[in-house]
């Protein structure tokens, strides 16, 4: 009887420290067994609360259909983009000689509609006729294989054979954010400055309560 008592004691004084824990009471049974990381289950589901989904290639936005998101969620997103070969966002190019009128970059990071950015890459290297500083341009472009820059004029460079910089900032995969949410219904997941990028984007979240 006295066994039974210290028993009952031992587990009315454990309820009463568990339940003012902020730690869920099972989860503090089982924390000192806790010997590698957390999991969570990403299967598809009509309530699933974490996954994979892809904003493909030429889209700014993809819905992710889930019960288990709310207005007060918070949302936990990491990109993993598989780059195509010759993805190259920024580099180099060499105008071959001063008679040249343009020069070309291969990049499957290129698609029309893109904001790229071009500049000498030595300041001193202006000869363009009829223009002060010889600015460049993007003279074409060829939709995932390259593009051209050439000066404003479309005239030779003139003196030098100079190196242009050039960047598509855009084109990088980084930059993902929830665009809306629809309480127990869906998501979506969008590019940060809403502009689709010429590669398909895996985007892994998880959603978290709020409250």
């Amino acid at each position: 009887m006295k066994l039974i008592t210290w028993f009952l004691s031992l587990l009315a004084v454990y309820a009463e420290v568990a339940l003012g824990c902020p730690i869920y009471p099972l989860e503090l049974i089982q924390r000192a067994l806790l010997r590698g990381p957390l999991v969570t289950n990403i299967n598809s589901s009509p309530n699933q609360w974490s996954g994979r989904t892809t904003i493909n290639s030429g889209s700014a936005t993809s819905t992710v259909s889930t019960f288990s998101v709310n207005s007060d969620s918070v949302f936990n997103l990491a990109v993993q983009a598989a780059l195509p070969a010759a993805y190259i966002t920024r580099g180099t190019v060499a105008f071959t000689n001063s008679a040249a009128v343009t020069a070309t970059v291969s990049t499957s990071a290129v698609y029309s509609g893109q904001t790229i950015l071009t500049s000498f890459l030595s300041e001193t290297a202006t000869g363009s006729s009829g223009i002060g500083g010889g600015t460049l341009r993007v003279n074409s472009v060829v939709n995932g294989v390259s593009f051209a820059i050439s000066t404003v004029d479309s005239q030779a460079i003139g003196t030098l054979a100079p190196v242009a910089n050039w960047a598509i900032e855009q084109a990088e995969p980084q930059g993902i954010k929830v665009n809306s949410i629809s309480s127990s219904n869906y998501f979506i997941l969008g590019w940060a400055d809403g502009r689709a990028r010429p590669v398909d984007t895996v985007v892994m979240w998880e959603i978290r309560r709020g409250s």
